[in-house]
């Protein structure tokens, strides 16, 4: 049994992995700005072990042997419009660290992103792929960006830490906020509302990683009993976005037009494909799985 907390609780990857963990035997600390919102959440599930819903006035006050930080937005629109996103993710991740100073028996795992890579993503990231950033040209959308490239050098430079960095490049599940810009929301989206999807006949490619090879890969780290690492998450099977919408168009009778648009800066694949065996982790599911198995939630059980 391990004492586990879990900050940005209230958010896709955070409920997600709330819902895997209910069912566990672990003890569950969960933060959340939004802790009316989150309470009712939280009632949809038959706890092993009923969670502790926090303040993060507390979070020192108790110990944890895992602190997963789930804090932030990840959709563009928002992140465009956020230029405090760097004060947000430093404030949380400075929190959390001063906590492992004192607690240097407990692991960290921090949710980064690929676009730490930087680039336009003409080909996906391989183990060559290096940062490339001019920092005399930066913009308010770079703050993301920055955000995380800023704590990961942080934490490979605390290298006495227990501390793992997460890149997602994509994911998709039941979760996913509908007001949200990404893909995938705007799909489903159409799809609901019976409304034609608009897009460019840029054919993009996405790795969408399963909620469950996601679980897999945080429980191969919990048993990790020191590690201070940066892991590029990937699935079995990465998708492009024409196979997306066939799947969509044949499931469930999505229709859609292509229409050219102009100065589109869209990541044309924005994927890995570096492979890590250091923990054992083998992917189970491919993109497509994940899409099928995740999409169903939104429409079969209308």
């Amino acid at each position: 049994m391990n004492k586990i907390a879990i900050l940005g609780a209230n958010g896709h990857i955070g409920k997600n992995l709330i819902s895997y963990f209910s069912t566990s035997n672990h003890n569950l600390f969960l933060f959340s700005r939004k802790k009316k919102l989150f309470s009712k959440f939280i009632k949809n599930f038959h706890f092993t072990n009923s969670p502790k819903i926090c303040d993060y006035k507390k979070f020192e006050k108790f110990h944890y042997d895992l602190i997963i930080n789930c804090v932030g937005s990840s959709d563009p629109a928002k992140i465009a419009e956020n230029a405090h996103i760097q004060n947000i993710t430093e404030y949380y991740d400075n929190k959390i660290i001063n906590y492992l100073i004192e607690n240097q028996k407990s692991m960290y795992i921090f949710f980064s992103s690929g676009i730490v890579y930087d680039g336009e993503f003409k080909n996906p990231v391989k183990s060559t792929t290096k940062l490339s950033m001019n920092i005399n040209k930066t913009k308010k959308s770079d703050f993301y960006k920055i955000s995380k490239i800023n704590a990961e050098i942080k934490h490979r430079l605390l290298s006495d830490l227990n501390i793992v960095d997460i890149r997602i490049f994509s994911f998709f599940s039941k979760f996913l906020d509908l007001n949200s810009s990404f893909l995938m929301a705007d799909i489903v989206n159409s799809v609901k509302n019976k409304t034609v999807f608009v897009t460019n006949s840029q054919n993009i490619k996405r790795d969408f990683v399963h909620p469950k090879d996601l679980f897999q890969l945080i429980v191969l780290c919990m048993k990790q009993k020191s590690m201070n690492s940066a892991i590029d998450l990937y699935s079995k099977k990465p998708i492009s976005k024409f196979e997306i919408i066939k799947y969509f168009q044949d499931k469930y009778g999505l229709t859609y037009k292509i229409k050219k648009i102009l100065k589109n800066k869209t990541k044309t694949n924005y994927y890995t494909t570096k492979k890590f065996n250091e923990l054992g982790y083998k992917p189970k599911f491919s993109s497509m799985d994940s899409i099928m198995d995740e999409s169903k939630f939104f429409f079969d059980y209308d």
